[in-house]
């Protein structure tokens, strides 16, 4: 077989994948400062869903335990605590705004891997709606709580309910309410 014949087409095709290579990194480049800055506004709207009477959060730089993910500070001095607690179907990320007194101002869904139209429906308003108000220990009925589990979801609803009660015990445990 002639050299050639493997060598020019092997040349081709490095510099075709040299060519794509250097247009996906001018695209990544590209459009890197606007994806931040829709993730941030993404972040920003969902801490304002959850604690709707704070102006501005800042990230608070503390030890993460459990399955809490992330902390912020509001204006208002309340704080917004990010979980994700394991569900059904992996973890429940969660977003849980907690009031300078201890009670829970607004609770988000904001990922998970559950199954559609069980578990999934944690992304409710009729079911995450429950937590505002909530403050002490935070449980699905069927453990002696006032939360009720989505129907035949009962995982993902204790999930729920786990991130809830860690973001309340860390406000507790970092100077909010007891």
């Amino acid at each position: 077989m002639n050299s050639k014949a493997i060598i020019r087409p092997a040349i081709v095709l490095l510099l075709i994948a040299g060519v794509a290579a250097a247009l996906l990194g001018a695209v990544s480049e590209i459009t890197k400062a606007p994806i931040a800055a829709q993730e941030e506004k993404t972040l920003n709207d969902g801490m304002k869903a959850v604690m709707p009477e704070a102006g501005s959060f800042e990230l608070v730089e503390t030890e993460l335990t459990g399955t809490i993910t992330a902390v912020y500070a509001a204006d208002n001095g309340g704080y917004v605590i990010t979980t994700a607690p394991g569900g059904f179907g992996g973890a429940v990320n969660t977003m849980v705004g907690v009031g300078a007194d201890g009670v829970i101002t607004g609770l988000r869904v904001t990922g998970h891997s559950e199954t559609p139209g069980l578990g999934a429906l944690a992304t409710d308003p009729s079911f995450y709606e429950q937590f505002a108000g909530a403050s002490g220990s935070v449980t699905v009925t069927k453990d002696g709580g006032t939360i009720v589990p989505i129907t035949s979801a009962t995982i993902t609803s204790r999930a729920v309910c786990s991130g809830a009660q860690e973001a309340l015990d860390w406000v507790a445990a970092n100077g909010g309410a007891n």
